[in-house]
């Protein structure tokens, strides 16, 4: 599973990374502090986890741009901005976080992005 974790605060994405390796030891799971960066090394994840207010481009226009090379893509949302929650929902995200986060909603919530990246895969081999 290639997972990426897109927020200018440093210590919200090692967090996350740190728990998502938790959660899945083989993961490889790398972190950004700009959506800039990760556009910029042209790579393809599973899951993606995104700030929305984020110095130059905002997590919603990223998650646009990420969806548009990969519809299969696991989003969440990390913010602490709850009225961009229903164009995270029109992105089809899988959670959208207030900081601090709730760890058990964050494992149910990769328990659900398992199952459809799971069955992203088998549509993909059918």
């Amino acid at each position: 599973m290639e997972v990426a974790i897109v927020d200018d605060e440093k210590v919200i994405r090692e967090q996350i990374k740190k728990l998502v390796v938790k959660y899945e030891p083989d993961c490889n799971a790398k972190t950004y502090e700009t959506g800039e960066e990760l556009l910029a090394e042209g790579k393809k994840y599973d899951v993606v986890f995104l700030d929305i207010q984020m110095e130059g481009m905002d997590g919603i226009s990223l998650a646009k741009e990420l969806k548009k090379h990969n519809s299969k893509l696991a989003l969440f949302f990390v913010t602490n901005y709850e009225e961009y929650q229903d164009d995270a929902m029109d992105l089809r995200a899988f959670r959208f976080f207030s900081k601090p986060f709730d760890v058990g909603r964050l494992y149910s919530g990769l328990d659900k992005a398992m199952e459809y990246i799971d069955g992203a895969y088998v549509d993909i081999f059918l």
